[in-house]
């Protein structure tokens, strides 16, 4: 329709605005893929297009996790959940489409997408931390990423981390290194800022291999420092994590910690558990007057009070109860009188420990993760805790693979039938829990049967195979981190993981494939 020069350009407005689109929003993701399959279809040309991809393996293996999603319609009984999904998973047949089938990126257009793509990083992580700490004091982690979950974010990071080491290594420009070393350093505080954990845990991974690589591949002395580095980094990790557990779960030799038999009143004091949570290293179960609590609090705020039937506000007082024993105090209304005006906006804020405000949300979110940790250990509270509910997500998902091992039980049918298992199982998940595996390897052996397992691990192997010495630097780190998330969470299920995925997968892919060819 246009002239090849203008249709060239739109092409790449299309994949420039995708990649800075992707990172702040569903309708900036969703336009420049609207804008690439228009330019497209009003490109024509579609006999050399044919041409381009009909022989091209690369292109037919990436896309075929979508062919076999569809093929998944044939055998689900829920045709709008299915539907749902393969829309979903459109970007994995499009994107390699749009880009197997037009002239490849350049150099320079290559490193300006990548800008672009840290410029959506960088106008992401200002709004969710001005949203968080200035404008709202968010005092819930996984609210503090505003565009995605905060598990997608902290990929997304690690790409843009990847990215500045690129930048740093290849350019010879001392202003242009000095800019990508301080976009790096500001990259990593966004992940600790926004206490993004999994973020973090995939930065561990890469640097800990990174540093694996030098020691590898360099002269002694940079051998010896990078293994003193690694060690290092190691040892700070791990002490960082332990000195958490330590104070969250040793126990304080305090008073308050000592069985009591009644209250300076002389009521007798409830002990429900004497072996079990602790918040700050104190009891919590133990040294408890209901009556004294319960009327000391509706005392100071009648209508936040709480009673112990099933329908009333229970979890105030277990907030309550928690909070008076990571202070340290017995939960009798002495406790409650001695509280500050902050500590009553705290724990009606749903806030477990006093100290929690004045952490970061990186250590906020070691502290559930340790608290959860502890919790499935003594076999209490699952429900809401991201890290053990997977274990029974998985078992969930292992159950209906052994019931449906060829095929699965179809694209549309994964949550229904995942429902069923978690009610004959009597699961002690609560209904609003009845989750995927959260892993993409379980969930696509659930949906298409082991086959659709053996096509998509195919898909991810066959092109690094074909491609392995023409790939660009950053796939690496791309894989390492893609293949880490498949393994916890359903990446492709949701726009911003599958946006992550075929976009990043599909350009590194069409780069090495083109320099394969010679025309990168």
């Amino acid at each position: 329709m246009f002239s090849e020069k203008t249709h060239r350009y739109i092409f790449l407005f299309g994949v420039f605005g995708l990649a800075f689109g992707m990172m702040i929003g569903t309708v900036p993701t969703s336009v420049p893929q609207i804008v690439l399959m228009a330019n497209w279809l009003l490109e024509g040309d579609f006999k050399r297009k044919w041409s381009h991809i009909k022989s091209n393996k690369i292109f037919w293996v990436l896309s075929s996790v979508f062919f076999i999603s569809a093929l998944g319609l044939l055998y689900t009984s829920n045709l709008q959940a299915g539907w749902d999904d393969v829309r979903t998973k459109m970007p994995l047949l499009l994107l390699p489409l749009f880009f197997f089938s037009s002239k490849p990126l350049n150099t320079k257009e290559y490193h300006i997408l990548l800008y672009l793509f840290m410029a959506g990083c960088v106008v992401n992580t200002l709004w969710c931390m001005t949203y968080t700490h200035v404008l709202h004091k968010n005092e819930v982690v996984r609210d503090a990423s505003r565009f995605m979950s905060h598990i997608r974010l902290g990929l997304y990071l690690n790409i843009a981390l990847s990215c500045c080491v690129y930048f740093i290594v290849n350019t010879k420009s001392f202003a242009k290194r000095i800019l990508m070393i301080l976009l790096f350093v500001y990259f990593l505080f966004s992940l600790y800022a926004l206490g993004l954990a999994s973020g973090m845990v995939n930065f561990v991974i890469l640097f800990f291999l990174f540093l694996c690589v030098i020691i590898y591949m360099q002269k002694p002395l940079i051998k010896f420092t990078s293994f003193l580095v690694l060690i290092t980094f190691v040892f700070f990790v791990v002490n960082y994590v332990l000195r958490i557990k330590d104070t969250q779960l040793n126990l304080r030799p305090t008073a308050n910690n000592v069985i009591t038999k009644n209250t300076p009143w002389g009521t007798p004091y409830i002990h429900f558990d004497t072996l079990g949570q602790k918040e700050n290293g104190n009891y919590v179960l133990i040294n408890i007057q209901l009556e004294e609590l319960q009327r000391e609090w509706k005392r100071l705020f009648p209508d936040d009070s709480f009673s112990y039937s099933p329908m009333r506000n229970i979890a105030r007082y277990e907030g309550l109860v928690r909070y008076l024993a990571s202070k340290g105090l017995n939960k009798d209304s002495a406790a409650v009188v001695s509280l500050t005006e902050e500590d009553k906006q705290n724990i009606q804020n749903g806030i477990y420990n006093f100290r929690y405000p004045f952490w970061s949300f990186l250590h906020r979110r070691v502290y559930e993760l340790v608290n959860e940790y502890d919790e499935y250990r003594k076999h209490r509270h699952v429900n809401g805790h991201s890290f053990t509910m997977r274990l029974y997500f998985w078992d969930a998902g292992f159950k209906l693979v052994k019931e449906n091992p060829f095929f699965g039980v179809g694209t549309g049918d994964v949550q229904v039938e995942l429902n069923k298992v978690y009610v004959a199982t009597n699961s002690p998940l609560n209904e609003e829990w009845y989750k995927r595996p959260h892993n993409q390897f379980l969930t696509i052996t659930v949906a298409l049967g082991c086959c659709g397992l053996l096509v998509f691990l195919w898909s991810l192997l066959y092109p690094i195979m074909s491609l392995k010495n023409y790939l660009p630097k950053l796939f690496w780190p791309f894989f390492i981190i893609v293949v880490v998330s498949f393994m916890v969470e359903d990446t492709l299920e949701t726009q911003a993981g599958l946006s992550f995925y075929a976009f990043f997968n599909t350009l590194f892919m069409s780069r090495g494939f083109f320099e394969k060819k010679g025309e990168g």
